[in-house]
């Protein structure tokens, strides 16, 4: 038994290794730009389209931008950006910071968050983290020694931060919301910013109101009102927004005008342009992620009135 238990410590260490190679080697280019590269200010000069095609009605190629800038050495040299969407947040003309090496200035880092791969690196450092919190649970349930990692670092953190099979599922549990929270906050500005960036402005109107069902948790129902505004694209497709919040308690009545936004690879999936429409996600998943980041330090540091 204490054999098997012995390799299954090693194939998880060699596992929990593997991962955290692969994150650190997805990333290893950016960073290092980032942090010994020279900066540069560039230039999107033209839109690259790629070879690789988003099937559907019209097939559609993804974009992203091309950016020149000048070495300190005076020669020019244009990059592509590493990260492809349908509509790129940079048009031509707009200035974009890079950072590059000066053996290797062709391989320039463009200075903006998309294109860091943050999530496959994320994606496999959170399995890393992941397997250490399930083999820390193992050991806490089991009090089995012989499932100690063989450079013994888990007994040594387990002791460290005092954990217990009281305290542990609360760290762990927070281990999985809080990656959640940050990924919900990420999103929902994205959405926001590139909606505002880069959408298209039309004028909606206000066509009915339709009353919402929901079912509570102890199994009420509540309804609520509203409006139903229909707008067109630039095609002149007629498209209908159901459930916005834009001035709710029936505030807009049939006929008013309102500004909607959408995107015009994705014209059906415009919003009211209202503050609350784009800000009020963004600050709830923000609200709740430094809440949930305040608990973990509270839970981590043994705060009495929570841990016992």
């Amino acid at each position: 038994m204490n054999m098997t238990t012995n390799w299954g410590s090693w194939t998880l260490s060699f596992a929990v290794l593997i991962l955290l190679f692969l994150s650190g080697y997805i990333m290893r280019n950016s960073v290092r730009l980032l942090i010994t590269g020279k900066r540069a200010q560039g230039i999107v000069v033209e839109i690259y389209k790629s070879t690789r095609i988003i099937d559907g009605p019209e097939k559609t190629p993804m974009l992203t931008p091309i950016v020149e800038f000048s070495t300190s050495e005076g020669k020019h040299i244009r990059v592509r950006g590493r990260s492809y969407s349908l509509t790129p947040t940079s048009q031509i003309g707009d200035p974009i910071k890079v950072a590059y090496s000066k053996s290797n200035p062709e391989n320039a880092q463009l200075l903006l968050w998309k294109e860091f791969p943050l999530g496959p690196a994320g994606m496999l450092l959170g399995f890393a983290v992941v397997l250490v919190l399930i083999w820390i649970a193992g050991i806490l349930i089991s009090g089995d020694s012989s499932m100690d990692d063989p450079l013994h670092l888990l007994p040594a953190l387990i002791a460290h931060f005092h954990l217990n099979p009281v305290r542990f599922p609360m760290i762990f549990m927070l281990s999985i919301v809080i990656p959640v929270s940050v990924l919900g906050t990420y999103l929902t500005t994205y959405r926001a910013i590139n909606m505002l960036h880069n959408g298209i402005k039309t004028t909606g109107y206000v066509t009915g109101a339709e009353r919402v069902y929901s079912e509570t948790n102890d199994g009420t129902t509540g309804s609520g009102v509203f409006p139903m505004i229909t707008y067109k694209d630039a095609s002149g497709t007629s498209y209908n927004i159901h459930g916005s919040t834009a001035k709710p308690l029936s505030r807009l009545k049939t006929g008013d005008q309102v500004e909607v936004i959408y995107l015009a690879d994705n014209p059906n999936k415009g919003v009211v342009n209202t503050w609350s429409e784009f800000w009020i996600p963004p600050l709830f998943f923000g609200f709740v992620m430094v809440a949930l980041l305040f608990l973990l330090f509270l839970v981590i540091s043994g705060y009495k009135s929570i841990i016992t």
